[in-house]
């Protein structure tokens, strides 16, 4: 294989992942949103302001581990691929104990 098809395929699984990943983190905040803030707004707000941070921090690595911190086309539509993966697949599971 020539080197430019190993790094798309390279960035194909990171950023796959990252969405995977991504989805996991958004399930987790909201959990927390669910459980323990239920009627505070500012606190509410304020986690998910910070769940946005961790997102774009956890994209910002996974976009410097695959590309050098160039964004593309590509690993914006496979990042999105593995959030419907992730909502296809694994949704509700942390909802299942309730």
């Amino acid at each position: 294989m020539t080197d430019l098809i190993q790094s798309q395929l390279k960035t194909i699984f990171v950023m796959g992942y990252c969405g995977l990943t991504a989805g996991l983190i958004i399930d987790v905040f909201r959990l927390f949103v669910r459980r323990f803030l239920k009627d505070k707004k500012i606190g509410s707000f304020m986690v998910k302001i910070l769940c946005c941070i961790v997102i774009a921090f956890l994209i910002g690595e996974f976009s410097f581990y695959c590309q050098n911190g160039k964004l593309s086309f590509s690993g914006a539509v496979v990042f999105f691929a593995g959030l419907w993966l992730w909502r296809k697949f694994f949704y509700g599971i942390m909802n299942a104990s309730d």
